[in-house]
């Protein structure tokens, strides 16, 4: 049974019937009918890998294709049932009408893994067939020589009978209705052989139907966008070149979004007046390309609280539109106690008002990315950061993100750990500490374990960076970003804290 979840529908999947297939919907927001794909994730049937599932359909949302994500039924099921959730997920999609046209002779199906071997089985056998086919080291054989056992057994049983095997090997269904497929794996991936691959692709070519075959030569099981493989990595980009020549793809570049900041001082940019002292907003653009703009919306002194009443939510709101991403970093001054204004409890306004920046950004179709607040240069007595140093605040960030599947970058943790490593007095470099008369801005000198220096900037600007390349939800950002020499970054780390 197939349930469909839009974009703004929060379910509980425990109330549903066993045999319940989810859609999550993940629509570009545009005028125009585009192409449609539907991702299937791996996991022998067993569960669903998430790396495989939402972030592949961000990743087609980049390249300008509507896409879902079915959560599949896995463990005890009916084969008959599966298969007919697929392909009513296909007949949704062409039939439904939608605020986001789909072509319906622009259908898809992306499967990995196991989720590879159930595309190829709807797309050989099936009545609703896809337009299109892409496979990631999939599992197409159920014979002894060459299938992933834990996948035969969750689908066909113990002891499977030489007709089932035969029936629900995909390369023995391929027939001159099979779709185009693109298809990429790797030669020592030690779960899945590569020879599925190659019978699948053996079978396509005795038929006459387009295929492409990608075999890279070393990689692991289950890569997903290969974000560790530099390598297999590539299959994105021959993917997207696939996609453009089937004409699922309009434009080469990746559509311009704009990365907004709503922050408070640690974060904003700096006028002439306030200089050396530098927001580590300033610094992120570096490290993005040009398909990505920096909005620095975050102001000196700002709230969660404060933020909203002064309307600055809702100018970004105004400004925002879909892809775009926002950047969520308060804490500092929401701790003060002494001014009603500013003041929210970590505990309960606080964490309402992070949740009204998420369900805002969210409206609009963008990506809500919470950061918990760059630490206080503030040691205790044996050496080490508070962990306290912005009270209760990054850890009711932490909470709120993991009760609304939002993308966390820990910069409290990422901060105290680069102060911990620089130690306590190189550590001082990184804020404002300037002697009477060394800077017409402040000639009375200043000592502020806060407010960041252009050098602490930079490098809280590369904590943040380094935090989106290791969020596996961000995946469709982190292409958007430039390569930097991490070597040059840590010998000049290593310069200053010495």
């Amino acid at each position: 049974m197939l349930h469909v979840i839009s974009p703004e529908e929060e379910i509980i999947k425990e109330q549903f019937p066993a045999d319940t297939s989810f859609l999550s919907l993940y629509p570009v927001v545009v005028q125009e009918a585009r192409p449609f794909i539907l991702v299937l994730p791996g996991g022998g049937y067993e569960y669903l890998a998430p790396h495989e599932g939402e972030p592949i359909a961000r990743w087609l949302n980049d390249l300008g294709i509507h896409a879902g994500v079915l959560e599949y039924q896995v463990g005890d099921f009916e084969i008959t049932s599966l298969l007919e959730d697929v392909e009513h997920a296909l007949q949704w999609v062409r039939q439904t009408p939608k605020d986001w046209p789909v072509i319906p002779e622009q259908v898809g199906l992306i499967g990995f893994s196991a989720g590879g071997h159930l595309a190829s089985i709807v797309a050989t056998r099936g009545s609703e067939k896809p337009n299109i086919l892409l496979l990631g080291y999939p599992v197409i054989s159920f014979h002894d020589s060459y299938t992933h056992i834990g996948s035969r057994t969750h689908f066909l049983g113990e002891q499977p009978t030489q007709e089932q095997l035969q029936a629900f090997s995909s390369d023995q269904q391929v027939t001159s209705q099979t779709p185009p497929t693109f298809m990429w794996t790797t030669a020592n991936d030690g779960t899945v052989p590569v020879e599925n691959s190659l019978l699948f692709a053996s079978a396509l070519s005795k038929e006459g139907i387009p295929f492409e075959l990608h075999v890279f030569e070393e990689g692991r099981h289950g890569l997903g966008l290969a974000e560790d493989n530099r390598e297999c990595r590539q299959w994105l980009k021959l993917a997207e070149a696939w996609l453009q020549k089937n004409r699922y793809v309009q434009v080469k570049q990746p559509l311009p979004i704009r990365l907004f900041i709503a922050g408070d001082s640690t974060a904003a940019q700096k006028g002439a007046t306030e200089k050396p002292m530098t927001g580590w907003g300033e610094h992120l653009q570096s490290y993005l390309d040009p398909t990505v703009h920096v909005d620095n919306r975050a102001v000196n002194g700002r709230s969660t609280k404060s933020f909203i009443a002064e309307g600055r939510l809702a100018d970004i709101e105004k400004d925002f539109r879909a892809g775009d991403y926002l950047f969520i970093q308060f804490g500092h001054n929401d701790e003060k106690k002494e001014d009603p204004a500013r003041y929210t409890d970590p505990d309960g306004e606080y964490r309402q008002n992070l949740i009204q920046f998420i369900e805002s950004t969210r409206k609009r179709g963008g990506v809500p990315v919470l950061l918990t607040s760059v630490s206080r240069r503030r040691f205790t007595a044996d050496g080490e950061p508070d962990p306290l140093a912005v009270g209760a605040y990054p850890a009711a960030m932490r909470q709120v993100a993991e009760q609304t599947h939002t993308p966390l970058l820990d910069i409290f943790e990422a901060s105290q750990q680069l102060y911990r490593s620089m130690g306590e007095k190189a550590s001082r470099q990184l804020f404002m500490h300037l002697p009477e008369q060394t800077h017409p801005n402040y000639p009375a000198g200043v000592t502020d374990n806060t407010h960041f220096s252009d050098e602490g900037a930079r490098q809280i600007a590369k904590l943040v960076a380094e935090a989106i390349r290791q969020c596996t939800e961000l995946s469709a950002l982190k292409q958007r970003m430039v390569e930097w020499n991490q070597d040059s970054s840590e010998r000049l780390m290593h310069e200053l804290a010495n």
